[in-house]
């Protein structure tokens, strides 16, 4: 096996997938506590839909990590399975801002949709800027082109 060199905004951006999925569950456990993440849970298992919706948030979750190591082993793929993971959570959290969309778990509670949209654009900056660390710079694009 050939030593590789990954640039640094890949190296960056693909830590920072791992860093901030794993940051997110830290911030959840310590804001719910054991108490609140145990009615999290039974709230989610009421219903078949909010349950296959916790579990597609947890497979997101692993592809998402997934793809970070994809993208550290220079794989292209890797990339493009983070966006659609992005596409396929901001569609749903656009989706579940609607009250006429059935569950209500990964909601924002705003009363505007300016609000919802600063609180979703809030949320999503880490995501947006990781993937303009593996797009925008040229050694970030020239490193995944190479192995094609």
């Amino acid at each position: 096996m050939r030593f590789q060199f990954v640039p640094v905004p890949v190296m960056i951006g693909a830590s920072a997938i791992v860093a901030t999925r794993c940051l997110e569950f830290i911030l959840l456990f310590d804001a719910m506590g054991v108490a609140g993440i145990t009615d999290f849970v039974r709230a989610s298992a009421e219903s078949w839909w909010n349950c296959i919706i916790l579990l597609a948030s947890l497979i997101i979750v692993l592809a998402e990590c997934h793809a970070a190591y994809a993208m550290m082993r220079g794989r292209n793929w890797g990339r493009w399975v983070y966006i659609g993971c992005q596409v396929v959570v901001v569609s749903y959290m656009l989706l579940a801002s609607f009250d006429w969309f059935g569950p209500k778990i990964f909601r924002f509670e705003t009363d505007t949709q300016g609000q919802f949209l600063f609180a979703l654009l809030m949320q999503k900056i880490p995501d947006i800027t990781v993937i303009l660390l593996l797009f925008i710079p040229s050694v970030s694009r020239r490193f995944f082109l190479r192995r094609r």
